[in-house]
């Protein structure tokens, strides 16, 4: 089958294409060339083998297309999708562990595949994740993976690249300690940069689902996506129509199931379409005040906290000079510098208008920032460099991105408490 190449270039998309094995993967290596950012190979049947041969394939060619000595920059791959071709737990450890050396590749979507997080296994996956620059993570509808190896990877996962794990449809239970895993992680500074989580399609249950939202609630100010639909518990399940044993009605359903699915159908509501909603607003909220308040101070941080005052011979020429032509001289002009150290502080983080959405240590992070002559010379050639040559639509992008990098770099991207 014909390579098809998307119109923008920089993806294949090689779907159903009956890729098999490593003969399969052989066959998808020539068509990734050094514009190539994208690969979707979803739907073919590349399995442990085929997925391993390509990776290290792309291992190769990742070296081949970096050449600094042509004046060539990094290459890599930014998205790959490896939906439906048979991956096991080897083959899913091979790309994390590719994942961990191409510092482009963002996006991995492993779905529908046999993933099972054995606990053999799930050791290496967690270590090459946290160790990757993965942002969003897909392991939808792998309904063979282990609560244990589940519990164990969250346990264990402290990446600070993560921004979505997507979770649906996996088949995971409130069995073998899941929901304390995801309370715990939540509520952790680990999931500091994650922003989406999506578990819809599980069976964690009413008190499972209460026991998320309240974490969100209380000890998350980050999340602002959180699928949790279609979680009734397994034992809400109905019964056959053909046991008519004791306890059933005459459709053969057990009414204290019912009234116990009913019950979570209500529980479920609530917490799901009424309450969590106006939690995840107050987090874009919170996230978008906290952002805005560090890009307003920073430019009067700057300035006032890298002034210098004026010494009592400057004064005094500047008194002299003043009368020198005929000029008053007022003595009772607000000399700011001149204020207590604290005072000064008060006033900077106020220009922020919104002088409360710092933490203390955001706020201590940024004064120290501002203060430094030396960040303010690299910031400037940073800029500087980022903006030459560029049109003024890439300008603008490229002030966006680099307004966006230093609030992460400073962590006054999200909200803290």
């Amino acid at each position: 089958m014909a390579v098809i190449l998307r119109s923008n270039t920089d993806l294949v998309y090689l779907p159903d294409h009956g890729f098999v094995g490593e003969e399969g993967a052989l066959r998808i290596l020539p068509q990734i060339t050094r514009h190539i950012h994208r690969l979707d190979i979803s739907h073919n049947l590349l399995g442990s083998s085929g997925t391993l041969t390509l990776f290290k394939g792309l291992s190769t060619l990742r070296l081949r297309h970096s050449s600094p000595e042509l004046g060539l920059g990094m290459w890599g791959l930014k998205e790959v999708n490896l939906g439906n071709n048979n991956l096991d737990d080897i083959a899913f450890d091979g790309v994390l562990a590719y994942a961990k050396k191409d510092v482009w590749l963002k996006r991995v979507l492993v779905h529908g595949n046999e993933i099972t997080l054995d606990e053999k296994n799930v050791n290496s996956i967690v270590n090459s994740l946290n160790g990757s620059h993965i942002t969003s993570l897909s392991l939808v509808n792998n309904t063979s993976i282990s609560p244990k190896g589940l519990v164990r990877l969250i346990g264990l996962l402290d990446s600070t690249e993560l921004k979505q794990l997507l979770l649906s449809a996996c088949n995971l239970s409130s069995e073998e300690g899941l929901i304390e895993a995801i309370v715990d992680y939540l509520a952790s500074n680990r999931s500091r940069n994650l922003e989406s989580l999506e578990l819809n399609g599980n069976h964690l249950g009413g008190i499972g689902v209460t026991r998320i939202v309240d974490c969100i609630e209380s000890s998350n100010w980050t999340i602002t996506t959180l699928g949790l639909l279609a979680n009734h518990s397994l034992s809400d399940q109905l019964v056959p129509i053909d046991d008519n044993s004791n306890g059933h009605d005459g459709n053969g359903v057990n009414g204290d199931n019912m009234v116990d699915r009913a019950e979570e159908n209500k529980v479920m509501e609530y917490q799901v379409h009424r309450r969590l909603p106006e939690i995840l607003n107050r987090n874009r909220i919170l996230t978008k005040r906290i952002r805005l308040a560090a890009l307003k101070a920073l430019v009067p941080a700057r300035i006032i906290l890298n002034a210098m005052p004026l010494t009592d011979e400057q004064t005094a020429r500047r008194v002299i000079d003043d009368i020198s032509q005929d000029r008053s001289y007022n003595m009772a002009r607000f000399r700011l510098l001149e204020l207590p150290e604290e005072v000064i502080q008060l006033i900077v983080r106020h220009t922020s208008d919104d002088p409360w959405a710092f933490s203390e240590s955001q706020w201590t992070r940024l004064r120290k920032e501002a203060s430094s002559r030396d960040n303010l010379r690299k910031a400037s050639e940073l800029v500087n460099s980022r903006l030459r040559g560029k049109l003024p639509d890439e300008r603008r992008e490229t002030v966006r991105d680099l307004k966006n990098d230093w609030l992460r770099k400073g962590r006054w991207d999200k909200w803290e408490r």
